[in-house]
């Protein structure tokens, strides 16, 4: 069997004046893994208030499209 073929997304949280809220990333968050999104990491940006979340999933056909949750594809 091959190598898996991932595919990733950057979704940003937070940001201007609102910071991201545990609610609102929970929500985020489970409805990306709805969606096979996997949480691989989080890096706060220097001087605002936003989170990037680095996400992953397995890339098949099915998968290659735009994510309900507000992700790139």
């Amino acid at each position: 069997m091959g190598a898996a073929a991932w595919e990733y997304a950057v979704h940003p949280a937070g940001g201007g004046l609102k910071r991201a809220k545990p609610d609102e990333l929970t929500e985020m968050l489970n409805q990306a893994a709805l969606e096979g999104w996997e949480l691989m990491q989080i890096m706060p940006q220097e001087g605002v208030n936003t989170l990037l979340l680095v996400l992953r999933r397995a890339s098949t056909p099915r998968t290659r499209r735009h994510a309900a949750w507000g992700g790139p594809m």
